[in-house]
């Protein structure tokens, strides 16, 4: 397994065209779901980890900016400096094989996804 986290200071407008640009180079394989640029996930002690519906680039933006994109509403005190954390992205990559399989085989596939999801979810629910 590999990984790592990435803090992200810059504007949310950076933020969304370093996804939007992430996501144009990236393969058919990755894009078969064509369901927005970032999956959006709420987390609380009482209702656990919970997956929301995917952000446009818009509600992606809006979120970076510290807004709840379907309210509007700020999501906390909201920091304006110029190098304020944004967000910290969390990475974790199974060997290039695994892909490989489940490319070539749907059950495999639909395994790997389940493990993401649940990798996810757990490291959601820790943070």
């Amino acid at each position: 397994m590999h990984g790592g986290m990435k803090t992200f200071r810059d504007s949310p407008a950076d933020a969304r065209h370093y996804v939007e640009a992430d996501r144009a180079r990236a393969d058919d394989y990755y894009l078969a779901e064509d369901t927005g640029i970032a999956e959006r996930y709420v987390a609380s002690p009482a209702a656990g980890v919970r997956r929301l519906k995917p952000l446009t680039g818009d509600g992606y933006e809006a979120w970076v900016a510290g807004v709840d994109p379907d309210t509007g509403q700020p999501k906390g005190r909201l920091r304006n400096d110029a190098r304020a954390v944004r967000f910290v992205e969390v990475t974790v990559n199974g060997p290039k094989s695994w892909s490989l399989a489940a490319e070539l085989h749907p059950d495999i596939s639909a395994a790997y996804d389940a493990a993401q999801e649940r990798a996810a979810s757990q490291i959601i629910g820790w943070l």
